[in-house]
């Protein structure tokens, strides 16, 4: 059986580094020089010159392949350093390149398998460093096999790119052309050239930067450490995935590269303005709290914050139940959210389940208005929900639902008790937004209790898209995107709210209430299980950016991590995803199904591919098949034809057309349901 020899290029394929490009880690190096007092020049200054060195010697030298001695050299005459100096200068930069290094996962488990299998396996890199180093890097990665052979440029002083290095590699092997096949991720250097001397090739780029890494590492506003080891820490999380599957592949690699820093940022954030504000627990609000307290758990255990961080289980429904004591606007507010929406389901049934009564409590009132039992389930016409008010403003009901809430009630401030609020630890709330309003009720009903804070309730949010009046002296405060900051700009993205409350999804279902049960306080789920996003590939997502948490809190102290640059990095991803999804990423995240009503009565795709109806209804009645449409996801995934013609440009000015000749009848109706794009 013919002999076939397995190479393996070494950097970026087999191992790859924490930095997002190989020479970010000459600013490192530069920096602990000066620390050292080897040099007095910036680390800047330092990365330049090292870089240049290089250069030079290439071009000046006998041959092109350089050795690191030879660039230590030329930087010596430089700086006049002595032997000393210079011998300390490489060791540091070959003691900091040795602890940048990672394994690629993809690779390391191809060469264990090669191994087990009995295959010849050689590594074939271009690099200036010394054989015996290369060799040590791979064994300390855990990439090396016993048996294998390491041919490096510097040490044969030909390199790969000429096609030298390979026809070294074939003689040493005793092997023919069509018995090497090689694995590299450089386009000429590891595939034309071999390919072109009849070399079987893959072309490896697992270990490059996709688009996101790639806006991070170029963002010059941010400190080159900072951006360099964000960038990189995606790149490592997302060469972890162990995903078979395409729709979770994405799921993983999405999650890694964009929204992982995002979620990273905000939960960062709250820790840091927790402690600024001397609060000494937060309190994660079910659901989206779910995976931000698991992020917490990573940055307090790796970065050494002490703040005591827990998941509170409430909701909307939880809490703005138990919290009513009367029937008024505000109430309405909650009570009849939506159900003007025509696209949003909305029947008799749905609403009065958001107030813990049954159809049947109220048969005669519901008689009265017109709606028999047959009616109860059915999704009510425009015209049948303007009644909605009227029938929850009958004293029937309104008497029925303030008995229902003193019930309630009790429970939800037992809950309470037990999860510590209230026994003097300095607190805040934690959730993904919008406007304060479960925040409201939460406070009352402390209130009621008597366990309001004197200093009132802190609430730290993604962001707030409107406000509503605080509780007495509860304090909101917002990551991204406050209302009162005026910023449009964030404030367009934010519209997408059911994106981001996507990111945030928990595995359970929502909480009802509260009950008791052994002397013990219990939320009352809707489901136990959130099957449908579970079955999505939730927990993907979830692990995905636990994974990156651990790996930048791993890489990057809290001292070199400001939240004014996590924010902005912030803008830079969910800007790129939010508006310019790829077709792949529209498809699996658009797929997600979502429910507007807070009793989850019904759901539907996030990005729903419109049917030619869709884009009539669009373009003339400025209407989109659901309220929380993630529009530019459902044109990356509409006919290729269609998504050309009806784009989000081509959209929007259709309807500004439309708009100047036609004046509309604006309902609130229509405002409402009206989305970006």
């Amino acid at each position: 059986m013919k002999k076939i020899v397995y190479s393996f290029d070494v950097f970026d394929t087999s191992i790859t580094r924490i930095w997002a490009k190989p020479t970010d880690l000459f600013w490192e190096l530069g920096d602990q020089l000066r620390q050292d007092n080897l040099i007095q020049i910036s680390p800047e200054s330092w990365s330049h010159l090292r870089i240049e060195a290089e250069k030079i010697v290439r071009e000046t030298g006998p041959v092109y392949e350089v050795k690191l001695d030879e660039i230590y050299e030329y930087i010596a005459r430089s700086l006049n350093w002595s032997t000393a100096e210079v011998e300390k200068a490489k060791q540091k930069e070959i003691e900091i390149e040795l602890l940048s290094l990672r394994p690629v996962p993809a690779i390391q488990k191809r060469i264990q398998s090669l191994y087990q299998a009995n295959e010849r396996i050689i590594y074939i890199s271009d690099m200036y460093l010394p054989e015996e180093v290369i060799r040590n890097f791979l064994k300390e990665n855990k990439v090396w096999t016993p048996g294998s052979t390491l041919y490096v440029s510097s040490e044969t002083r030909i390199n790969k790119g000429s096609g030298e290095l390979f026809k070294y590699c074939l003689a040493q092997e005793a092997v023919k052309r069509s018995q090497l096949k090689h694995v590299g991720d450089n386009k000429r250097a590891d595939v034309k050239v071999p390919k072109k001397l009849g070399i079987a090739v893959e072309y490896f780029t697992q270990a490059h930067l996709n688009r996101y890494e790639q806006l991070i590492a170029q963002a010059t506003q941010f400190p080159l450490k900072f951006r360099s080891l964000l960038a990189g820490a995606s790149r490592l999380t997302r060469l972890q995935s162990q995903e078979t599957t395409p729709h979770k592949k994405v799921i993983w690699e999405t999650t890694a590269s964009a929204i992982a820093p995002m979620l990273f940022g905000f939960v960062y954030w709250c820790l840091v303005e927790a402690q600024k504000r001397g609060i000494q627990r937060l309190y994660f609000a079910a659901r989206d709290g779910q995976i931000l307290h698991k992020i917490a758990q990573v940055i307090c255990q790796n970065w050494g914050f002490t703040i005591d961080c827990r998941y509170l289980y409430g909701s909307r429904q939880a809490w703005h139940m138990p919290a009513t004591q009367g029937i008024s606007e505000s109430e309405f507010d909650w009570i009849l959210l939506q159900t003007e929406v025509l696209t949003q389901f909305t029947s008799i049934r749905s609403v009065c389940d958001r107030v813990h009564i049954l159809p049947e409590q109220i048969q005669d009132v519901l008689s009265r208005y017109g709606f028999p039992a047959k009616k109860w389930d059915v999704n009510l016409q425009q015209h049948e929900r303007k009644l909605l008010k009227q029938i929850f403003t009958e004293k029937k009901v309104t008497e029925l639902i303030i008995a229902n809430a003193a019930h309630y009630r009790e429970k939800a401030i037992g809950y309470f008790h037990q999860e510590g609020i209230g026994d003097g630890v300095p607190f805040a709330l934690v959730d993904v937004g919008w406007s304060g309003k479960t925040q409201s009720s939460f406070s009352n009903l402390l209130n009621i209790a008597g366990i309001y804070p004197e200093s009132g309730v802190y609430g730290f949010y993604f962001a707030l898209e409107n406000r509503v009046k605080p509780f007495k002296d509860d304090k909101l405060f917002a990551y991204f995107y406050d209302v009162e900051e005026k910023r449009s700009d964030r404030y367009f993205l934010c519209k997408y709210r059911c994106l981001f409350e996507l990111f945030m999804s928990a595995d359970h279902g929502s909480t009802k209430c509260y009950d008791s049960h052994d002397h013990k306080y219990i939320p009352v789920l809707r489901r136990q299980k959130n099957e449908e996003a579970i079955a999505w590939g939730l927990y993907v997502l979830q692990n995905a950016a636990v994974e990156f948490a651990k790996q930048f809190t791993t890489n990057l102290s809290a001292q070199e991590c400001t939240t004014n640059h996590l924010v902005e990095a912030t803008e830079i991803l969910s800007r790129e995803f939010v508006l310019h999804p790829s077709y792949q990423e529209a498809k699996v995240f658009g797929s997600f199904l979502i429910s507007g009503d807070i009793t989850e009565n019904s759901f539907y795709e996030l990005a729903p591919i419109y049917s030619l109806v869709d884009w009539w209804r669009l373009l003339v009645l400025s209407r989109h098949p659901h309220v929380d449409a993630w529009f530019p996801a459902s044109v990356a995934r509409a006919n290729p034809i269609m998504g050309s013609v009806f784009g989000v440009k081509m959209v929007n000015k259709i309807r500004q057309i439309r708009r100047k000749f036609i004046k509309p009848k604006v309902t609130h109706a229509t405002a409402k349901v009206s989305q970006p794009t």
